[in-house]
């Protein structure tokens, strides 16, 4: 939550305004609001939920905008307390706290505020449902989900597990010989199995998934969607029909490693040329996105995708003005949008080991560090990253005016840059939304890059409920 998101920073607030922003927001990834009638067992299905997400806010006494209280709850205040360690397994961390208050009736009251930490393991209700925080609901996971969960969180590893197809004699020869001798080793067998790229299976030595996806020739006999799409775009919008703007698409197959050698090359001819400074004080030419950046974004995306959700695959998508790259499955483990630069963790830790023995690649807090630092050495803003129910996405702009943008807007407003980047216009509610900000200090921020000449109103009147706020590209030449 932009505004208010654990309880120490609530006791910072005078009570009213607390108050107001819990009844007041939008429910969300982080906020939950639940009548005083719920049982403990709804509970705790919430603390759940968002426990196995990014943790949060659950308000207990405010229904339908109405603020109803507890005073009337009982011993259900109790069994509230208890509900954690009643109805959870393992038992959700968290805080429990009453909150005065005047209640829809100007009655003094109470709401209560329970505030769940993130977890790096799942919970699950004491009838073994799991379930997961996706934006404003409280998802049920069935039991594909759910284990998907588990990869996500480390509790168990997709990677490691064995293959159904492959041993290791069915491995690519020259892969697992350039191999063996980066990590300076002579036997197959032993070095594969010390780096978790082989396992004996009754009997046979097969290869683990992540073996598979580095060494194999074609991981995809047994990984179908084990690929990279890179697509190419007229244009800054995606079209369809007869409208249709592609201009390329190419299916990047075979091992890992050579899928982002593929990319690399498609992206090199692509994206347009430009001469920056480098690092050692000299000129050299490069793409108009930095190489290092786009780089590292296609083989964060390729080592930490979730391998075991079927039917999906790693898009690469190249506009006019932005490059996308989407990948299957949600942050692993305790990585957070907020955190992404210093929170380390590995959904596939043998893929990510593997491919740092062959030179490709860092780990996550550093290879995103050495993103956002090559952005802003190029004038670009900083990566944004989106995160969907089951995919996450990065969007590196290319656009030097979104920079200029951010320059008089508050840390965290990637979105509406990327968004007015993208469409050269942006209505006031719509700039409310990306900003998470109040109407009035929606319109503030506007007429600051009004004033600086980076936007323009168009519209009858500034009170023009069909007026927006279009792009000024004109004081970028």
């Amino acid at each position: 939550m932009s505004d208010l998101s654990n309880i120490e920073q609530m006791r910072l607030l005078p009570r009213a305004d607390v108050v107001g922003l819990l009844t007041g927001r939008f429910e969300d990834q982080w906020l939950d609001r639940t009548s005083a009638r719920t049982t403990a067992r709804h509970l705790a299905d919430l603390m759940v939920g968002f426990a196995n997400a990014e943790g949060g806010l659950i308000v207990v006494g405010v229904h339908n905008g109405r603020v109803e209280g507890v005073s009337s709850a009982g011993r259900r205040v109790n069994d509230w307390r208890q509900a954690a360690m009643d109805f959870t397994e393992p038992p959700v961390r968290h805080r429990f706290e009453l909150l005065a208050c005047a209640n829809a009736d100007g009655a003094s009251d109470h709401i209560v505020i329970v505030e769940v930490e993130s977890s790096e393991r799942v919970h699950t209700n004491v009838r073994g449902e799991t379930y997961l925080r996706v934006g404003d609901e409280n998802r049920r996971l069935g039991v594909v989900e759910a284990q998907e969960l588990r990869f996500d969180k480390g509790e168990s590893s997709f990677d490691s597990s064995s293959s159904s197809v492959f041993t290791v004699a069915g491995l690519d020869g020259d892969r697992v010989g350039r191999y063996l001798r980066r990590i300076g080793a002579s036997s197959p067998e032993a070095a594969l199995s010390a780096r978790g790229l082989a396992v004996e299976r009754q009997g046979a030595l097969m290869s683990t998934m992540a073996g598979v996806l580095v060494l194999a020739a074609e991981p995809q006999r047994e990984l179908p969607e084990a690929l990279v799409r890179v697509l190419r775009y007229q244009g800054s919008s995606r079209e369809t029909g007869a409208r249709a703007n592609v201009v390329a698409d190419r299916r990047l197959e075979g091992p890992i490693t050579a899928q982002i050698d593929a990319a690399r090359r498609l992206l090199r001819r692509w994206l347009p040329a430009a001469i920056r400074l480098q690092g050692d004080g000299r000129f050299a030419g490069s793409t108009t996105i930095p190489e290092a950046a786009w780089l590292e974004t296609i083989v964060n995306a390729v080592t930490h995708r979730s391998y075991s959700i079927g039917g999906d695959h790693v898009r690469v998508e190249l506009f006019d003005d932005r490059l996308e790259v989407e990948s299957p499955g949600r942050l692993p483990g305790l990585v957070r949008l907020d955190n992404i630069r210093s929170t380390r963790f590995a959904r596939n830790p043998r893929v990510a080991r593997a491919l740092s023995d062959l030179g490709y690649g860092r780990e996550l807090g550093e290879g995103v560090n050495r993103m956002f630092e090559e952005m802003s050495r190029a004038g670009l803003p900083d990566p944004v990253y989106h995160q969907g129910p089951a995919s996450v996405r990065v969007v590196l702009l290319a656009d030097p005016i979104a920079r200029r943008i951010l320059e008089h807007l508050p840390p965290g407003s990637q979105r509406f840059a990327e968004h007015l980047s993208r469409a050269d216009r942006v209505t006031t509610t719509q700039a409310v939304e990306l900003l998470a900000v109040s109407r009035p200090t929606a319109l503030r921020y506007l007429g600051v890059l009004e004033s600086q000449g980076l936007v323009e109103h168009v519209g009858a009147s500034p009170k023009d409920p069909r007026g927006y706020w279009r792009l000024n590209r004109r004081s970028s030449a």
